[in-house]
């Protein structure tokens, strides 16, 4: 198991206090806290070697070239990518799904096509397909869900057809935490030459992914929500799709030949990659993934289910919790309490110093589809403690006994 008293003072804001008192942070579906690792790497880039990548032929631009394709190199070999220029670097899963969503469905799609949405999707996973789907005359079908979040398989084999030529997927709920079988959901589809798109966001953080082992067309996921910078995320995609997409963002850098007559791209990956990146970014991210890696993928899961059936057997205790039957996957916790609102239960939690997400969790159609209002998310990952838990189902008790 983690030393997890030798883990925590790695994270500077852990330390932080609030009028004189230590938090809980318990959001960390919406973003992790970083390590000082990833921060001295981002300030070392801008203090010691700050330039741009693949242009400039001195010194500081071959150490910043070298250090940004280390982190794609890194980041290949943790997804088990057949090639390193199947990596793309973005500024987070969202323009991730863009790209696809334009390049992909704009490419290989007609009008009178499909493409299929789980209805548990965050919105990034939604909004992009809806609107190049609309402007194709493509077909945009919700994809049903059973409670737990996990697509319903049952209902996916009987809407597999010529027509669909997408899913697109979240590889773990964002309000349940419920692991989706991608590797099944991948043979089904391929079966009839559907593509897959799989949103990694709230998977990375958690387990091992292997994309070959997955047979997953495209994988996405954010840096920030996996202990490195925000504003810097990563696709992979098979590289014959990739050869084939056309671009939606163009400029500096993804190009071969330029002229007033007609342009040509870059090869893969700087043909997705336009603009100075998020250098930075990048290099930063590429050290969250070693920290990862040094403290162990198994040992971080092993710890994380212990918390998690902990984290379940408390809640599942308190007598007013509302919450789905089964334990997750991942350590994702939503939940109501009977007669009380989600934002009045933040609130409270506010004043305790925890640090929780209310609300619709960007994903308004699947909070419907559970016919609430809102929900309580508390989301854990490995530096999170027993003794937070106990806090904080103690402080949930006292919550519903003052409402």
């Amino acid at each position: 198991m983690l030393d997890i008293k030798k883990i925590r003072p790695g994270f500077p804001i852990l330390k932080k206090k609030r009028n004189n008192r230590p938090f809980i942070y318990f959001d960390n579906a919406a973003t992790t806290q970083k390590p000082k690792l990833v921060i001295d790497a981002i300030c070392d880039f801008y203090s010691n070697y700050n330039s741009n990548i693949q242009r400039g032929m001195y010194f500081f631009a071959d150490k910043a070239t070298t250090e940004f394709e280390k982190s794609r190199a890194i980041i290949s070999s943790f997804l088990n990518t057949q090639f390193k220029e199947e990596i793309i670097f973005t500024s987070g899963t969202t323009h991730a799904i863009n790209l696809v969503a334009f390049g992909f469905l704009q490419k290989f799609t007609s009008k009178g096509d499909e493409v299929l949405i789980g209805e548990m999707e965050h919105h990034a996973n939604i909004i992009p397909w809806q609107v190049v789907a609309r402007k194709l005359g493509v077909k945009f079908t919700k994809l049903k869900c059973c409670e737990n979040g996990k697509v319903d398989i049952k209902q996916l084999k009987e809407k597999l057809n010529t027509s669909v030529k997408l899913i697109a997927v979240q590889h773990i709920s964002n309000i349940t935490g419920h692991e989706n079988n991608i590797k099944e959901i991948c043979a089904l589809a391929h079966k009839k030459n559907i593509k897959v798109f799989v949103d990694g966001a709230q998977a990375v953080s958690h387990k091992a992914v292997n994309v070959r082992g997955l047979d997953c067309d495209f994988y996405s996921f954010s840096g920030h929500k996996c202990f490195g910078p925000t504003g810097v995320g990563v696709l992979f995609g098979k590289k014959k799709l990739l050869l084939d997409m056309e671009p939606f963002i163009f400029g500096g850098n993804m190009i071969d030949q330029v002229s007033f007559s007609k342009s040509s791209w870059g090869k893969l990956p700087h043909k997705f990659e336009a603009g100075t990146a998020n250098i930075a970014g990048v290099i930063g991210l590429g050290v969250a993934i070693k920290y990862m890696l040094s403290l162990g993928l198994n040992e971080i899961r092993e710890r994380e289910k212990m918390l998690t059936n902990l984290m379940w057997g408390s809640l599942k205790s308190i007598n007013n919790v509302i919450i789905n039957t089964t334990p997750p996957s991942s350590p994702i916790f939503s939940f109501n309490i009977s007669g009380v609102h989600n934002y009045d239960v933040g609130s409270l939690l506010d004043e305790m110093n925890i640090c929780v997400r209310t609300g619709q969790l960007c994903a308004q159609p699947a909070i419907n589809s559970l016919g609430v209002p809102g929900l309580i998310r508390a989301s854990l990952c490995f530096y999170n403690t027993e003794e937070e838990i106990k806090i904080f189902t103690s402080s949930i008790k006292k919550i519903i006994k003052i409402l």
